[in-house]
């Protein structure tokens, strides 16, 4: 299964997935969900009523890391003499309604999630090499997931190429987290139990 084909849109249809994960995790400074846990609740409801994709704005940064997604991966291969499985929607092995869709598996414990930002955010990074919050969550449910041990981030950029491949692409590994896991297991749970209660709400008094 291809990612962004038909199928896999399909699949993963008014399903929690691993990029949406801060949504559903993050906390306000008194420790209530934000505005994007019932925003997200709102759309997997609609996707479940309707049978159809929520669509949602492409903005141009997003625009960007898909278009040059496969060169990273590519980049990386070559880089760090590693090969990449692309793979599609991986559905979560004890939670229904839930799954991911990583950017790639390697070998039997590996996974890389593919992040193409602008220049200076990546310059950022490579000076740095702090991932964001988020992102360390969306890859701590996409191996759970997949059963996976680490997963490599990724943050890549063309422009840097002609100066140094390794200025273009930096690779950092991040282990997989169980106590993590756990913790963002029984907050997928909970939200998938409230988006249950909608459903047989909405559903009753149509």
């Amino acid at each position: 299964m291809e990612q962004r084909t038909a199928e896999w849109f399909q699949a993963r249809l008014g399903k929690v997935t691993a990029s949406n994960i801060n949504s559903i995790v993050d906390k306000t400074a008194k420790g209530l969900p934000t505005s994007k846990y019932e925003e997200y609740k709102i759309k997997l409801i609609t996707e479940r009523l309707t049978g159809k994709t929520v669509s949602s704005y492409e903005t141009p940064a997003m625009r960007w890391g898909n278009e040059h997604e496969d060169s990273a991966i590519e980049e990386y291969s070559f880089l760090y003499d590693t090969p990449v499985t692309r793979c599609g929607f991986i559905p979560h092995p004890t939670i229904e309604m839930a799954g991911a869709s990583p950017d790639g598996l390697i070998g039997d414990e590996g996974l890389i999630e593919v992040k193409c930002p602008q220049e200076t955010t990546h310059v950022r990074f490579l000076r740095d090499g702090k991932i964001k919050p988020e992102y360390i969550l969306q890859m701590q449910f996409q191996m759970a997931c997949t059963g996976r041990k680490w997963c490599d981030f990724v943050s890549y950029h063309p422009l840097f190429i002609d100066k140094s491949p390794h200025l273009c692409i930096r690779a950092l590994r991040i282990p997989r987290d169980d106590e993590q896991i756990e913790h963002i297991n029984k907050a997928v749970e909970t939200f998938l139990a409230e988006i249950e209660q909608d459903m047989q709400i909405l559903t009753k008094a149509v």
